[in-house]
């Protein structure tokens, strides 16, 4: 067996590799070649990072993976790992991440982070033998945002990225995914008591009425979380919502549990420091 930067391999064997390794995963990810190219870009996972496992000239399963800087630190972020079904249990996926760790660790990655789907056991311990521990679970959520009967405390207000950034908001409490420059046409809203901020909510609007909703947070702890989500759905009446991978200990977990969400999967999420 062989293992080989993504660089170094042609697109076909990518492709090969990809769409046979999640055959018969939780849920469909058999993509055409623009499908992958788009995903790459938006999750910026870098050939330079990335392998795929060959058996000859085989491609027999792939590691990608994204190196960026993110909350001040060097991470990396694994964007997929699969292993085609006749090829599992021989050791193909131990060496694909042996491989990556040890170019993560020689470039002077701090953080390396991951999700992996919480019925997935086997790939969990696998990670775990390598150092990674779980950090949180993670919930996607589905919903629909009901505005009768409810006055909404506070406003929205739509808010630019640099003047987001400048209240400095600590997004460790998140995961990669949920962060700014790995989310596809971010729009941010300031939540508002009259003119006073009181949290915020970082969301996508992936078709009409619908929602995709990466960030609810509060600005003190003094804030109602469920005051913060009523007032979304006042702002946002009628649409349909999808908040994707809340931590099951961050404080907006419960109050979309109080409003009745329809949990559609859960992850792990797991970090390992280098």
């Amino acid at each position: 067996m062989k293992i080989k930067l993504v660089r170094d391999c042609p697109f076909r064997d990518l492709k090969k590799a990809w769409n046979e390794g999640f055959q018969d995963y939780a849920f469909h990810v058999q993509m055409t070649s623009e499908q992958i190219i788009s995903t790459m870009a938006s999750k910026h996972l870098s050939v330079d990072h990335s392998f795929v496992a060959y058996d000859d000239m085989n491609p027999i399963g792939l590691i990608l993976n994204s190196v960026q800087y993110v909350d001040g630190k060097k991470m990396s972020y694994n964007g997929g790992t699969a292993v085609h079904p006749d090829y599992r249990k021989r050791g193909v996926g131990h060496q694909l991440i042996d491989a990556s760790l040890d170019l993560l660790k020689k470039e002077g990655v701090e953080i390396a982070t991951l999700e992996a789907i919480s019925t997935n056991h086997g790939a969990i311990k696998l990670y775990e033998s390598f150092g990674y521990q779980v950090t949180d679970r993670l919930s996607t959520l589905r919903t629909k945002l009901k505005s009768e009967e409810q006055s909404g405390q506070f406003r929205l207000r739509l808010m630019s990225l640099s003047e987001w950034r400048g209240w400095q908001i600590d997004q460790s409490g998140f995961p990669w995914q949920n962060k700014i420059p790995f989310i596809s046409e971010p729009e941010i809203y300031a939540i508002e008591d009259q003119e006073t901020p009181v949290g915020y909510i970082i969301l996508s609007k992936p078709s009409d009425r619908h929602l995709t909703i990466f960030q609810l947070q509060a600005l003190t702890e003094e804030i109602s979380y469920l005051e913060l989500l009523r007032s979304v759905c006042v702002h946002f009446p009628g649409h349909r919502a999808v908040a994707f991978n809340v931590p099951q200990h961050h404080p907006s977990y419960k109050c979309y549990q109080y409003e009745g969400v329809e949990q559609t999967i859960e992850q792990v999420w797991m970090n390992k420091i280098f």
